[in-house]
């Protein structure tokens, strides 16, 4: 059971942190704009 929840957590940060890169990739162009 915890083995599960440590996955789907790791996999949630995992997902945020790629969210986030490709959000800070998408706006990094347009600040130095």
């Amino acid at each position: 059971m915890l083995n599960k929840k440590i996955r789907k957590v790791l996999i949630i940060v995992m997902l945020v942190a790629i969210v986030l890169a490709l959000i800070l990739t998408g706006i990094a162009p347009l600040l130095s704009m």
